[in-house]
């Protein structure tokens, strides 16, 4: 399914790398969303989870290249954000359609998350634990 993935062209410890800082991002994703949307009515939650996907789309490759800088030498310092995703990207991106990209599936996947915070935001934004690590 993922024959050809640029993820599999790397080291292991570059992979392991890869997926700790693609956990941090989408953790921090996350956690911004729901200090942002916690005290929101689920519809504006709703409509907010697709918005919080699309900045992650947008801004992260800068991030993703900052760490191929320190896996490959020679790369180049510079920016790698282009024009804004459009909405049939993110919906692609939800529906898992498109390319079959590990990429792409985990940013689905990114999707998929918020989406179900957005509906569970009240339960979410009332836990003791979370909102003393979000400082809520």
């Amino acid at each position: 399914m993922y024959d050809g993935d640029t993820f599999f062209s790397l080291s292991m410890a570059a992979r392991i790398g890869l997926v700790f800082l693609s956990a941090a991002l989408a953790v921090l994703t996350a956690a911004a969303f729901i200090k942002v949307g916690y005290r929101l009515s689920w519809p504006v939650r709703l409509l907010l989870a697709p918005v919080f996907l699309w900045l992650f789309v947008w801004l992260s490759p800068q991030v993703f290249y900052l760490y191929y800088m320190a896996v490959f030498d020679d790369l180049p310092l510079q920016n790698v954000v282009q024009v804004p995703p459009g909405p049939g990207k993110i919906l692609r991106l939800l529906g898992f359609a498109g390319k079959a990209h590990l990429a792409h599936h985990a940013q689905g996947l990114l999707g998929w998350g918020l989406i179900v915070l957005a509906c569970l935001g009240e339960r979410v934004g009332r836990s003791a634990r979370l909102r003393a690590v979000l400082r809520l």
